[in-house]
């Protein structure tokens, strides 16, 4: 792919343009349950892709968890959809950096594949993306995101 057609870092969709984020569903790391973004509408919601090999992923997940409990009450929520082929290496994960969010394992990254072409790489981890209340693709990250950063971007969809 040449640079010009390449996502860069960060991008933002504009309200008019924001794409529809696909559902994306199926059985938690921690073995408890199911995660759904269908359930989540109505919230902002961060996605997060992450595996336990990923040395960025380990370093941008306490972040992810602090920010999850700061802005939870004002309606956001952090998803992770983790890509480890072991749920056991996915879940030693989770313990070792303490997530406080629930993890979709998809080791397989079928879920990811529903993504709208274009919107993000999905050949690298981590990349987050931002989800607005009504369930469209606000803003997308590639690479480790930091808490302040995500703050940035999730505050403004947030009701006042």
């Amino acid at each position: 792919m040449d640079d010009a057609r390449r996502p860069g870092p960060l991008k933002s969709f504009a309200p008019a343009d924001r794409p529809a984020m696909p559902e994306l569903a199926g059985e938690r790391v921690d073995g408890d349950g199911r995660v759904s973004l269908k359930g989540l509408r109505g919230k902002v919601v961060v996605v997060n892709a992450w595996a336990s090999w990923c040395g960025p992923c380990r370093a941008e997940a306490p972040g992810l968890s602090r920010v999850h409990e700061e802005l939870r009450a004002k309606g956001l929520r952090v998803v992770g959809v983790n890509a480890d082929v072991s749920v056991g290496a996915a879940r030693a994960f989770e313990k070792d950096t303490a997530l406080v969010y629930p993890s979709l394992h998809d080791p397989q990254g079928r879920q990811l594949l529903r993504l709208p072409k274009g919107v993000v790489s999905t050949v690298g981890y981590p990349f987050t993306i931002v989800v607005d209340p009504e369930g469209r693709i606000a803003a997308t990250r590639i690479g480790a995101i930091g808490a302040a950063e995500l703050k940035k971007l999730v505050t403004p969809l947030l009701p006042a």
